[in-house]
């Protein structure tokens, strides 16, 4: 069975190259021109990867990134992002936002099939360990297919995907510590880059213990020289 590609992109001439050079290795592709007509088509059916441009009328490209890393239906589906816009700090976004990975146009055929084989390996090796449905560390559940944080009797829904996709990744490791080199590679997917990188992974926990009123020393904690631990109060 070929492999499904969705693209989700509202210029039809680009739309046009980049479906022609997918098809031409083999790839099952499916186009959509607009955000919401790509959200409808990956419910429908869906993609073992989405192509998603970045700046498109109406609904955007992180909107979409967003509301498809939500979607318990499209959660692991791999998302590769191409836009012309190459700013500064957009391609972190973009990875806060869930994507797996960013390209800048004008892409280069042998790279972006590259960049598509490389993220196919990937969620292929992810499907071998696939998360729990729920995890539970003291008081607090996590349910990952709907991305909700349960503590005590309060329901928080209001995380990032990678917000989320942090506390997971520790709760599954709780209480161990878990250092930032090691987090950015599991949990962004990639090596980090820069020390930069690994500022993400501090920010990413400042805004996860904010939205869930929790201080420095509660539940996400700041293990010296060892990284970041999910640590239950009392344990």
């Amino acid at each position: 069975m070929a492999t499904k590609v969705l693209l989700i992109e509202d210029d039809a001439s680009f739309r046009k190259a980049v479906a022609d050079v997918l098809a031409l290795e083999g790839y099952e592709v499916r186009q959509s021109p607009s955000g919401k007509a790509g959200i409808l088509a990956a419910q429908d059916d869906p993609p073992d990867l989405v192509l998603l441009d970045l700046v498109m009328p109406g609904m955007k490209g992180l909107e979409v990134c967003q509301f498809l890393k939500q979607d318990a239906a499209t959660a692991r589906v791999p998302i590769l992002i191409l836009t012309g816009n190459d700013k500064d700090g957009q391609d972190v976004a973009c990875l806060d936002m869930g994507a797996d990975d960013y390209l800048t146009k004008p892409v280069k055929s042998d790279r972006l099939l590259a960049y598509c084989r490389a993220l196919l390996r990937r969620a292929a090796g992810e499907s071998k360990d696939v998360p729990a449905a729920k995890v539970e560390v003291g008081a607090m559940t996590l349910d990952y297919a709907r991305k909700l944080v349960r503590l005590g009797k309060a329901e928080h829904a209001h995380l990032t995907p990678k917000e989320f996709e942090l506390l997971y990744y520790l709760a599954r490791r709780s209480p161990n510590p878990t250092d930032r080199a090691t987090i950015y590679r599991d949990v962004w997917g990639a090596e980090p880059p820069s020390e930069g990188a690994l500022k993400t992974v501090e920010v990413h926990a400042r805004r996860v213990r904010l939205k869930l009123g929790w201080k420095s020393d509660q539940w996400l904690v700041s293990v010296s020289g060892r990284g970041y631990a999910l640590i239950p109060p009392g344990k």
